[in-house]
């Protein structure tokens, strides 16, 4: 982690300026030295995607939409850099910009599907060096905004549906909840207490491309962010803003807490949350929220999976052999940031196995589609294990129990290619029986003695536990907390795919592939 070398002073000017903003206008440099320019790299290109405010040395605070690729996905802290003291986007002035690359990409652990906290803080692997140009706000300590005037920063679309190359500003009104439904009965869906609206609708209004940027509030001399540009109404199927509509911000007061906790910064101690009553019976989300995204509309039977189709899949491969040449491999399911499940029988010792994360084509890194070898993932993944912990009733004859845990030694961050898997935490997901099942892996079929080189996916059937003892071995246990699937027709899951998720894609907000058993 990056220290901090000094303490400083936020949201104070260091070039002065004289005209006062009333419309979308043209802005000065230096005007706003804490907007931020956020850049996604696009194989060998590099394109402007949001805005941002700079909040210390380190931290710069966006939108949560700003930082995710076309999939939903966050992206990779590698495929994101920001530019600081930047006034023209196509003019550059190499004497008052900075670049920073990324060390971590922070999202909200309470992020909710949809527009609703919509946040994200970006940690910058190098330090901010403080200059006239470049400075950073503070942070809005004042809860109710409603009919403050704020000032909104960006390089987005005009009134005359060109994009602003120079910096520009416009001083708009944060409106109240009913007026802004009055004005648009779709924005229902969106409001609470982490979201607001302002603007007007004269045709003064943030639009495509001020995304993430800040809304800032002027109070004796300094300026606080006080909302994220999250979203605004659409115009048309083209997707460009409504003009003529009020806008939605991110309530960066409703986040005071998380951004304390992030960013540690001194004067947001007071928001931290403080710590739980010993005697309160504390329920910890353990398991990440936004789990199991599923982009893949039809399930064919059988096949070839698609590139980063199925990224909680992970490998369990012997530190001893190549990945190529090894001859006993175990499949596990990445379950959040540090932890991977799979079958206890797939558990030796602590140091023999790696885990690889992100896997795909197992004779290619980094992996690309089998269609389009210009669309690759990032790099597979290879993490050390910490510890494995199975479970205490694992009967290695009977494989009664299989299952376990493997704590992987470091964190890790989540990219297009690694992704958690969700489990059947709700009631409702655990009422749920699937008529059958989608297994993964790269074992043998019955046509082949090899590895298959990329994964593989099949959909098999769920068949009851009376017809499935009818099937298998009578030492093998058959009875209270196993599943069932017939693999016949199929090109399904051999040996070698052990401790692999079975699941099925469910509805719930979107899309969500749901983990309900593991391959025994």
């Amino acid at each position: 982690m990056i220290k901090s070398t000094k303490s400083f002073e936020c949201g104070v000017r260091k070039v002065t300026i004289n005209k006062v903003i009333v419309r979308g206008q043209d802005t000065s440099p230096g005007d706003w030295p804490w907007h931020a320019a956020i850049y996604h790299r696009n194989g060998v290109s590099d394109s402007y995607a949001c805005g941002g405010t700079l909040l210390s040395e380190r931290f710069v605070l966006t939108a949560v939409h700003c930082v995710e690729g076309v999939n939903g996905y966050v992206l990779s802290g590698k495929k994101i850099f920001v530019r600081l003291g930047v006034h023209n986007l196509r003019v550059p002035d190499f004497s008052t910009w900075q670049q920073h690359e990324l060390l971590n990409v922070h999202r909200c652990e309470d992020a909710a599907l949809g527009l609703k906290n919509d946040i994200a803080i970006l940690e910058l692997s190098t330090l901010v060096k403080f200059t006239s140009h470049v400075q950073p706000a503070c942070v809005n300590l004042v809860k109710e905004l409603t009919d403050q005037f704020g000032t909104a920063v960006g390089w987005g679309i005009t009134e005359d549906d060109e994009v602003s190359s120079a910096l520009k500003a416009a001083k708009i009104p944060v409106v109240s909840t009913n007026q802004c439904l009055e004005s648009n009965g779709g924005f229902r869906l969106t409001l609470d207490s982490s979201v607001f609206c302002a603007g007007y609708l004269n045709g003064t209004t943030v639009c495509n491309g001020d995304s993430g940027g800040g809304l800032h509030f002027e109070r004796k001399g300094v300026w606080y962010v006080g909302g994220i540009v999250s979203f605004t109404a659409p115009r048309d199927s083209s997707l460009r803003c409504q003009t003529k509509s009020y806008a939605g911000f991110t309530n960066v007061y409703h986040f005071l807490p998380w951004i304390q906790n992030v960013t540690q910064l001194e004067y947001l101690k007071k928001f931290a949350k403080p710590t739980a009553v010993a005697h309160e019976r504390q329920r910890p989300k353990l398991l990440p929220q936004d789990c199991g995204k599923y982009l893949v509309n039809k399930i064919v039977r059988g096949t070839t999976a698609k590139l980063m189709e199925f990224p909680w899949v992970v490998l369990l491969v012997s530190k001893n052999e190549s990945l190529k040449s090894s001859s006993r491999s175990c499949l596990g399911s990445l379950i959040s940031n540090r932890y991977v499940l799979t079958s206890g029988s797939c558990i030796s010792s602590d140091s023999s196995y790696q885990v690889l994360l992100g896997e795909y084509n197992r004779e290619q890194d980094p992996d690309c589609s089998l269609n389009d070898d210009s669309d690759c993932a990032p790099p597979v993944r290879t993490l050390d294990i910490e510890i494995t912990i199975r479970h205490p009733q694992f009967n290695e004859v009977t494989l009664q129990n299989n299952i376990a845990l493997i704590r992987l030694r470091q964190e890790i961050i989540f990219e297009d290619h690694i992704q958690p898997i969700c489990l059947p935490v709700t009631q409702s997901l655990k009422q749920k029986t699937p008529s059958q099942y989608i297994v993964t892996g790269w074992g043998h079929t019955k046509w082949r003695d090899t590895w298959i080189r990329v994964l593989q996916k099949a959909v098999t059937p769920s068949i009851a536990l009376e017809e499935c003892k009818s099937g298998i071995k009578p030492s093998f246990y058959v009875g209270p907390g196993v599943l069932c699937a017939d693999r016949k027709g199929t090109s399904g899951s051999c040996r070698e795919d052990l401790g692999g998720p079975m699941g099925f894609p469910f509805l719930l907000k979107d899309v969500r592939f749901v983990q309900y058993g593991i391959t025994s």
